[in-house]
Order: C-alpha cells, then structure tokens, then sequence
C-alpha cells in the first residue's frame, strides 16, 4: 500500500481502539493499523479511511506521518518499516502504572489524554462516536476480558429484576453464556445479543438510555458514543487511566485495589470481594445517572 496520508497504529484492544477515536475524528482520514481480529472496530471510528489487519495485510508506505498509539517495541518496529516522514509515540507510563498496583502510588494520565497529547492534539468534547437515537432500554455489559472484572450472574439477574423494564443483554462469543444466563435470569424483559462482530450490539450500545457495565471493551463503547454509563471497577481503578466518560462508577474502597492493570482470571487473595460484595443496591441507586430524564 502506497499512501501519503495520516496513519494511526493502535493494535489491541478494543477498549484502546475505541478510545483512539477523538484521535481519527481530528486527523482523518487515517489509516488505522491493527490486529485482524479489531479490523470491524476500527472501521467503525470517525475519520479512519482504510483499515489494515497487520500481519494479514501489507503496511503502507512512506506515510506523511504515523501516530503510534501503542508505544511499545513491536509497534515501534511497524513505524520504522513504514518509514513515515514524520512519526510521534504514545508515552506508556508503564513502571508508574506498576507501581501504582504495588504501592498504591499517584496513577499515570488517562489514556484518551495520552493519545490526544501523541497526536498533538486537545482532548475534544464528547461524543466521540456517533450514537443513535435513544430508547428506554438499559443495556446491561455482564462480561469483561479476565474473570475478576466480572460481577456474578446472580447480581445482574437480580438488577434486571429490580429494574422491571426491558433490559438488552450484550456480549461477544465468549460471553455467549453468561449473556444467555443473565438474560434467562431476568425473564421475558430481557433479551440477549451475542455476536462475532460489532454491528448489533454497537448499534444496541448506541441506542441505549443508560448502559450497565464492567471495565471492559463494550463500556468504552458506550461512553465515547455519549451513553450514560454506569461502571462496576474491581480489580482496576477509576483513577487508572481509562475512566473517562459520563456517568457514574460503582466500587469499594478496599486497601487491595487496585490488584492489576488489566484484570487477571483469579484474585490474588483468593476472596474476590471487589466484585462479590458489591451490592446490587448500590448499582441500583445509580442506574439513571445525573441528567438523564427518568
């Protein structure tokens, strides 16, 4: 591929991506370098003009400039063989980011401004994603990447129950199950979406009153689109660089939090009390954030 434009490199994963799009939307058109899996994704940002699924497709060449928005090793080597006049890196933060796990140490920025500092631009105004028109449907997010992100089944059926309006249940193939559970659980007001691709649950994410989730992916989604967002935080912390949408965050202020950068499939003390004890009440309360009409 040969093409003088802008290029944006983010590889991995969908939550990076998503937030890349105040990025795309300021520069476009770009082409946006990624993992084959994230090609759907990525065509879905604003701004991005031609999408390639690194190492399935060839990468272009002698761009006018590349902004490298996941700043380690490999994504450095893909910048230097596309030899782009002009290249910038994201800063990574990644031993204060450790630390801020081992210590409890002040945290590093938030992604959305260290990818708008690379591309040198200013953090715009949401939303960053085009969003339909709303409903008055709640959409429910019950799964996550890593086990300890994820709030039990029975405490999703249970806000389902509470809630005693039609409630949309969304996930991707790995969550097939405890989509399917969630959405059993709370009956006939409910409906589950399961999908390989974006195309649903983006377009169910968008259309949304008010979105439920955990740290993860589909979240981010929904808060660049402008959704009110409420956001369970377990192992991960508000504070730690990806919380940066409307709405509000329910966790527990445990002395072990946070226990990872990223979540992990088994909490090292064994108890899980970031996620199990956190009450169906409590995410109740806040269901219609501030702002959104009842």
């Amino acid at each position: 591929m040969s093409d003088p434009t802008t290029v944006v490199v983010r590889l991995g994963s969908l939550g990076d991506i998503v937030l890349a799009a105040p990025v795309t939307r300021a520069l476009g058109p770009v082409v946006f370098v990624t993992r084959p899996r994230w090609v759907d994704a990525a065509r879905r940002l604003p701004g991005v003009a031609a999408v390639v699924g690194w190492p399935d497709d060839p990468l272009p060449r002698r761009p006018r400039r590349v902004i490298d928005l996941q700043g380690d090793l490999r994504s450095r080597l893909l910048t230097a063989k596309m030899a782009a006049t002009r290249t910038s890196h994201t800063a990574r933060y990644d031993w204060r980011r450790r630390a801020r796990v081992w210590w409890r140490s002040a945290p590093a920025p938030r992604v959305v401004d260290r990818y708008c500092h690379a591309a040198g631009i200013p953090v715009p105004p949401r939303p960053w994603l085009e969003r339909g028109h709303p409903t008055d449907r709640v959409v429910f997010v019950p799964g996550a990447r890593w086990a300890t992100k994820r709030w039990p089944p029975a405490a999703w059926v249970r806000l389902g129950q509470l809630w005693g309006r039609p409630v949309d249940v969304v996930g991707g193939p790995a969550d097939t199950d405890l989509v399917t559970e969630v959405a059993s659980g709370i009956g006939s007001s409910a409906t589950a979406t399961v999908e390989h691709g974006f195309a649903a649950c983006w377009s169910i994410l968008g259309r949304a009153r008010a979105v439920v989730a955990g740290d993860s992916g589909l979240m981010h989604v929904a808060g660049s689109m402008g959704v009110p967002v409420v956001a369970l935080f377990g192992p991960t912390h508000r504070d730690d660089g990806f919380w940066c949408h409307e709405g509000a965050v329910v966790s527990l202020d445990l002395g072990c939090r946070p226990c990872s950068r990223h979540g992990s499939e088994v909490c090292p003390l064994a108890h899980h009390a970031c996620m199990r004890q956190l009450a169906v009440e409590s995410v109740m309360n806040r269901e219609i954030p501030a702002g959104v009409s009842a």
